[in-house]
């Protein structure tokens, strides 16, 4: 999309944008499988989240392929991010928020924002405008706002992989974050859906922990007997685009600590089923698998490492 165009779009409301008359982007080729770790940026194992943290952790889980990365208010992907993608091969995915609220994100009150970023990004990275937004906003800003960084990013540079991600604890049946009454309030599970046109790929984050379960099984077991997944799954699966688990925690905090192996190794066969096209653990706290020292909270896991390292070796 020239720069003519994309000034005149930046004050126009994402309602009139997408009705206009422009083509949508190329979506981009995701890879038939890649598997990674993230690691937050309070976590205390070995470097946190940098690069030399993520290469601990490939050292102990296996060749990991994805990392992680987030900013609050705008922020360009660190040096180190971008650094580790292009020298280690540890393709970044830069999960962002603006300093605009989502309606303004909507409106191209932040599009400056957005393209600083997106040209910022090395070829073959993932981008992701305000992950788990459900608490944040109803669905049908987030769709309006994802759908404008979409566009916006896309014209800037088009060989990255726009993609929105979810939060499994609002997709549990009975949530107040994800309807599915009929009763309408832009919170309906159709509400959330960012259309095929303006994703690459869709992402839901998903942990199991035994003492905070809800409507979540009552014991470490395959992505595909949990409710949330499955509720989610459900809803995306039909649109057309690929899927990913970018995020994925599992931690049974109760009495004796069972491995999560057989978990793991359940999910992985539900998920590449189903096509799912990222998957990554959570290297933090009790939801710790692998790397170089077990944190607070976190405990060894041999055969859940195990299990891991199949999964990657799988990739």
């Amino acid at each position: 999309m020239p720069t003519v165009l994309l000034r005149a779009l930046a004050g126009t409301t994402v309602a009139t944008l997408l009705a206009a008359a422009v083509v949508t982007p190329a979506h981009a080729a995701l890879p038939t499988l890649a598997v990674g770790a993230t690691t937050s940026a309070g976590d205390t194992v070995g470097s946190g989240n940098t690069c030399a943290g993520f290469l601990d952790e490939r050292a102990n889980l296996g060749d990991l392929g994805i990392r992680r990365v987030f900013a609050s208010a705008g922020q360009l992907p660190p040096s180190d991010a971008v650094s580790c993608h292009t020298t280690y091969g540890a393709t970044l995915w830069f999960s962002f928020k603006t300093s605009c609220t989502p309606v303004a994100v909507a409106a191209g009150g932040c599009d400056t924002e957005i393209q600083n970023i997106a040209a910022a990004m090395p070829a073959g990275s993932f981008l992701t405008y305000f992950h788990e937004p459900e608490d944040d906003m109803t669905g049908t800003q987030f769709v309006a706002a994802f759908s404008r960084v979409y566009v916006v990013a896309k014209a800037v540079n088009a060989a990255v992989t726009i993609a929105p991600i979810h939060m499994s604890y609002q997709w549990r049946p009975g949530s107040a974050g994800v309807t599915n009454n009929g009763t309408g309030g832009d919170r309906e599970v159709r509400d959330w859906i960012v259309p095929a046109a303006y994703a690459d790929a869709y992402g839901l984050d998903l942990y199991w922990q035994a003492s905070t379960r809800g409507s979540e099984p009552d014991d470490p077991v395959s992505v595909g007997n949990d409710p949330r997944m499955l509720r989610w799954y459900n809803a995306f699966s039909a649109a057309g685009r690929p899927l990913t688990l970018p995020e994925w925690g599992i931690d049974d905090d109760q009495g004796v600590r069972a491995s999560r192996g057989p978990a793991i190794r359940a999910s992985r066969s539900w998920l590449t089923a189903r096509g799912f096209r990222v998957i990554a653990y959570w290297q933090m706290d009790n939801w710790y698998l692998g790397a170089g020292a077990v944190p607070a909270g976190g405990y060894p896991d041999p055969d859940g490492v195990a299990a891991y390292q199949e999964l990657v070796a799988a990739a």
